[in-house]
């Protein structure tokens, strides 16, 4: 098995982490978000056979780079249909319908469960809170989860949007990052990297 390379390009105003996922010459994307250029560039600097890219969830800031980046690469995109509302919303309220043109890209719909991916199992969870249609991707034998806004170092993401559902969110962490092994690395939408066992001991939504 070729060894798993992660690498993180900080995308946008926002400050995006949006993943650079390889094993050998392949690679996939977790988010890309704006201003993708460097990323872009990254991928053909190296000559990686591109395979997908996974979206965690439709908000803007990830995915506001996908259609460019589709100009370069012919390969398939997977989301979650749960969260396709979010274009007829405003981006004052959390969507993305002003910026339609940037998002207006073709993908195919995910659903929970697992696939191969870079030669290895990827196990797809649905992890609602944040938006209805949030997905979390875990590489059990490389260690680690993509989670985009689920969580945070010590933080977790915001439920104040359309459809965003605080409990949901809680329970998401709990059933399906917390139950992963401790020492899991937990790659958010933000911030740096941290690990099951961290968030367990220290992030404030879930110490008593």
């Amino acid at each position: 098995m070729s060894k798993f390379k992660i690498e993180t390009f900080i995308l946008g105003p926002d400050e995006t982490n949006c993943y650079l996922v390889s094993a050998g010459s392949d690679a996939v994307l977790i988010d890309v978000g704006m201003e993708p250029e460097r990323l872009i560039e990254r991928v053909e600097k190296l000559g990686l056979n591109l395979q997908a890219v996974f979206i965690t969830h439709f908000h803007l800031d990830h995915i506001a780079g996908v259609k460019l980046l589709l100009e370069r690469f012919d390969v398939p995109v997977y989301a979650n249909a749960e969260d396709d509302f979010l274009k007829e919303i405003s981006l004052e309220g959390g969507g993305v319908r002003e910026f339609a043109q940037h998002v207006d890209f073709p993908y195919e719909p995910i659903e929970p469960g697992s696939r191969t991916v870079l030669g290895q199992p990827m196990m797809i969870f649905d992890t609602p809170g944040h938006t209805p249609g949030s997905m979390s991707y875990f590489f059990p034998a490389a260690g680690c989860v993509f989670v985009g806004d689920l969580i945070f170092m010590i933080a977790v993401g915001r439920t104040d949007l359309p459809r965003a559902s605080g409990p949901e969110l809680l329970t998401s962490i709990r059933s399906r990052i917390f139950n992963l092994p401790d020492d899991t690395r937990i790659y958010s939408g933000h911030g740096p990297m941290t690990t099951v066992t961290h968030e367990k001991k220290n992030n404030p939504h879930f110490m008593v």
